[in-house]
């Protein structure tokens, strides 16, 4: 074997391990919470993946869960990422407030990160009565399905490593019962069609409204399906990350 095969292996070799490592910092699937039914799904279009996803319990009563994209691809993304994931770990669960937490974050991230690099990032709470709060840090939307409607709570702050110091904002939802909350990466709506046409916030909306009676696992299922029909099964360019958090009250 040529020196330059023998490096080629060993660099697969450390790939494949970087991408164990990854999959072992998910969240346990088998997590379940008081009132919540929560299922999530993690497609890396490489190795290795600069998608972040969580849940981190906190009592009985309480949970945080996040979503976010570190920007760029490949071995530097998945660094930040699991230093993200590190963070938030280590900060959670908190006595301070999410926005504390997510200020927290972002200068830690900012002070380890490239000038160029940053993260997006929601980061939420909820309780058992439905009361969630979120910070949306430059990321994408987050989709709140009740009834017959959609309801988009856009970013309402810059994201994570992008000053070093950079205050957050939160907003609050009292949910209704049956109600889904839904994240993703833009690997979702940014996949395209033979024609180069986006999937979309669009497409996703009216797929999540056309699912609503569905369980959280069901409706990542059908979602997927859907990409797939979209696409035509391409290999996606980047990576897929969603996560759905659907509120049923035991006893309403």
């Amino acid at each position: 074997m040529t020196i330059a095969l023998q490096t080629d292996a060993g660099l697969q070799a450390q790939l494949e391990l970087a991408r164990q490592v990854q999959l072992r910092l998910l969240p346990d699937r088998r997590c379940c919470f008081s009132d919540w039914e929560v299922a999530f799904s993690y497609e890396s279009a490489g190795y290795v993946s600069g998608d972040y996803v969580d849940l981190i319990p906190a009592g009985a009563d309480v949970f945080y869960f996040a979503l976010g994209d570190v920007s760029g691809k490949g071995v530097a993304a998945s660094m930040l990422m699991s230093h993200l994931h590190a963070t938030l770990r280590t900060l959670l669960p908190s006595n301070r407030t999410i926005e504390e937490v997510v200020t927290t974050a972002s200068g830690t991230f900012c002070q380890s990160a490239l000038p160029a690099q940053f993260a997006t990032l929601v980061l939420g709470k909820a309780d058992r009565s439905g009361n969630v709060e979120l910070v949306n840090a430059g990321h994408n939307p987050v989709l709140l399905v009740e009834g017959a409607e959609v309801e988009i709570i856009a970013a309402a702050s810059l994201p994570l490593g992008m000053f070093c110091s950079t205050d957050f904002t939160s907003v609050r939802r009292s949910v209704s019962p049956e109600s889904t909350l839904f994240l993703y990466s833009d690997g979702i709506t940014e996949s395209t069609d033979g024609t180069g046409d986006e999937f979309d916030q669009n497409r996703l909306a009216e797929t999540l409204l056309q699912s609503r009676n569905l369980l959280p696992s069901e409706l990542l299922e059908t979602i997927q399906r859907t990409l797939i029909g979209f696409t035509n099964d391409a290999k996606p360019s980047d990576d897929r990350t969603m996560l759905a958090l659907r509120w049923s009250p035991k006893g309403i």
